[in-house]
């Protein structure tokens, strides 16, 4: 069987040697074993059963490109039963939330650090319940999505203050860090993040659920500070809404799911395409110049280029992929470096087939010598544009099937 494939590839004028073949052969196999074994993993993830659905109470949508989707809005007529919930309920506290600053980015946890401010306005009804209770209005709320408990706080910047319509009234500071729940890298180096702070109802005695007490936005005065923007990243907009989080579950003192008002005010940002283009991409281009255009370098040390880039590829794919997550996906830029290094290993393989020619065609006279050079010839033309081509169309392919 050996014999007749290497008859036919005389045929199509590619001379192998038994050894070249059977080299050929084993990574042909290899690779189908590796894309069988790849296939074979299982890709279902177990879902968490917590639901989270936007209300009916007003929101600011964030119209920015990319910006992070949060909870299934209503439809129909979930609109009208929520809005009859929101006017039985018996308590409805007034929320807003102004994000003074952003900072300490951390794609690899994923978690930013974030200070600002909130305010709380009620009415007589939940003051009463505060008073009878012995609770602060601070004590009621928690950050839903921070993770060091001993860094994140809430703090009463003054007393709770009667305001002349009879409502009740606190601002209070928050400082914390964090979690980055809709990280999404596919199109990283091109990739937008949104930055949420989460607040919502901290029910320690069981009698302020979704059903009782309601945190509505403020829209009016709710929004960001001049020392909100991340170095290195554009912003893009915010978002503020009320949503319903659905537990699942009855944490242990309940016979029912419990469900809890929660607030979202959610800033996205963006990275600048100039700027990811010439840190991150710009030395990628220089780089595999020296692939596509191999078969032009005329020295003897050309067989040693695609070896020094393979290793300048993986130093350049160390720096940056140390700034993120391990991920269970390919980014974009994964996927281009995947195919310069496919498209290096391929050269390093021509230039061994070419300086293998080369050395027969030293060896050859006339017609033969002739037909050998000429080969060399179309290889040495024919590879920069071809290789330019399979690159550019490959990460094209990449970018669209994200």
């Amino acid at each position: 069987m050996l014999q007749r494939l290497l008859k036919s590839s005389r045929k199509l004028g590619i001379s192998l040697k038994f050894w070249d073949f059977l080299l050929i052969l084993v990574i042909v196999v290899s690779a189908i074993f590796l894309v069988q074994f790849l296939g074979r993993e299982n890709l279902d993830v177990i879902s968490s059963r917590e639901l989270l659905r936007l209300t009916s109470t007003p929101h600011i949508r964030n119209e920015a490109p990319d910006a992070a989707t949060r909870g299934r809005p209503l439809k129909g007529a979930e609109i009208l039963r929520d809005s009859q919930l929101l006017e039985a309920a018996k308590y409805k506290v007034y929320t807003g939330i102004y994000v003074a600053n952003n900072f300490s980015l951390d794609l690899e946890v994923p978690s930013f650090s974030s200070k600002g401010y909130i305010w709380m306005r009620w009415g007589q009804s939940f003051q009463n319940y505060l008073v009878g209770r012995g609770l602060a209005v601070s004590e009621i709320i928690s950050l839903e999505n921070d993770i060091n408990p001993e860094t994140s706080v809430i703090t009463p910047l003054r007393d709770v203050r009667k305001f002349d319509d009879g409502t009740f009234g606190q601002g209070m500071l928050y400082t914390g860090d964090f979690y980055i729940d809709n990280l999404d890298l596919r199109r990283f180096p091109f990739n937008s993040v949104s930055l949420p702070v989460v607040l919502e109802v901290d029910d320690s005695i069981g009698d302020l659920t979704y059903d009782s007490l309601r945190l509505i936005p403020d829209l009016r005065d709710s929004g960001i500070g001049q020392y909100s923007d991340l170095f290195g990243w554009l912003t893009r907009g915010w978002s503020f809404g009320e949503f319903r989080h659905h537990f699942a579950s009855g944490l242990g003192v309940s016979a029912v799911d419990e469900e809890y008002s929660q607030l979202i005010f959610d800033v996205s940002y963006q990275r600048s395409s100039w700027s990811a283009f010439w840190t991150l991409i710009q030395p990628l281009v220089v780089v595999m110049a020296s692939i596509v255009l191999i078969t032009r370098v005329l020295t003897e040390f050309r067989v040693e280029i695609p070896i020094a880039v393979l290793l300048t590829l993986i130093f350049l794919q160390d720096g940056y992929r140390s700034e993120l997550p391990n991920l269970p996906y390919l980014s974009f830029l994964d996927s281009v470096y995947a195919i310069a290094y496919l498209l290096s290993i391929v050269s390093f393989a021509l230039v061994l087939y070419l300086e293998s020619l080369k050395r027969r065609a030293s060896l050859e006279q006339g017609d033969r010598r002739n037909l050998i050079l000429n080969r060399i010839h179309i290889y040495e033309q024919s590879w920069p544009p071809i290789s330019l081509l399979v690159m550019v169309l490959l990460s094209a392919a990449s970018w669209l099937l994200i």
